[in-house]
């Protein structure tokens, strides 16, 4: 039986489950990077942190940040992933975060939402729940699909479609994803919202539109270009709502 299009926005789907050794890798160097921002925060904090990983799944992840020392909350729209991230110890819950983030105010010292934003309308909205539940100035961290990562930029040279980017459910391999971002669009996207970009980085740049041309440099220049990359992996902190819409409004007259 097919699921739902609203039981699959927090599924990794990418691949369709196929665990082939190219999703295994592209899967590792974005998860990579994303534990090394969140250790940053731990360093800044100098206490266990207040974490919440939106869409968790079935908590494979989410169990990593919590082996870390953290105080970890997860939220899926599937109860049956829901369920099972409960037996790995996550305090878990069952919500569709397009409608909304089912804590309180201020409670939260990080936020992580991977491969989310990209499955969402109203992104703005979720950007908003997720600035309003995190304390005065916690972290979010989010990865979503480069639109511009260096393959795309070859294809588009060619005529051809871009990846990670759906007309129809499940092309390319990709389910819902009605959301496109580049590395300035989703800097523009998080500032209006009440976030500063900190950290910007790519899981690895591929050279060709082939998972084959991936070298071990790969990883390496995701770090230096992040906006050739397959994947950006942002790290943005909660900030002044109206200090930003006063920087914007005189970036606009100047």
């Amino acid at each position: 039986m097919k699921k739902k299009a609203e039981e699959s926005y927090f599924f990794d789907d990418l691949f369709h489950g196929q665990k082939t050794p190219e999703m295994v890798e592209f899967s590792k160097a974005r998860v990579e990077v994303a534990v090394e921002m969140i250790r940053s925060e731990m360093a800044k904090a100098g206490d266990p942190l207040s974490v919440l990983d939106v869409g968790c799944g079935e908590g494979t992840f989410t169990r990593v940040i919590l082996n870390l020392g953290n105080r970890v909350w997860g939220v899926d729209v599937r109860p049956d992933r829901v369920e099972t991230a409960r037996q790995k110890g996550i305090k878990a819950v069952v919500a569709d975060v397009a409608k909304g983030l089912p804590f309180e105010n201020d409670f939260f010292d990080l936020v992580y939402a991977s491969e989310v934003l990209e499955h969402i309308y109203d992104t703005e909205f979720f950007l908003q729940e997720a600035r309003r539940v995190l304390k005065k100035n916690g972290a979010l961290i989010v990865t979503v699909p480069n639109m511009a990562c260096l393959p795309n930029r070859v294809r588009a040279i060619f005529g051809l479609y871009p990846k990670y980017i759906a007309p129809a459910r499940k092309h390319w391999g990709v389910g819902e994803h009605i959301r496109a971002f580049t590395k300035g669009m989703l800097i523009e996207l998080l500032a209006r919202n009440g976030f500063r970009a900190e950290d910007m980085k790519a899981n690895l740049v591929s050279f060709l539109p082939a998972k084959r041309t991936r070298k071990p440099w790969s990883k390496s220049l995701g770090r230096l270009f992040p906006s050739f990359g397959e994947v950006l992996i942002y790290k943005a902190r909660r900030h002044s709502l109206l200090l930003e819409k006063k920087k914007m409004i005189r970036a606009t007259f100047t």
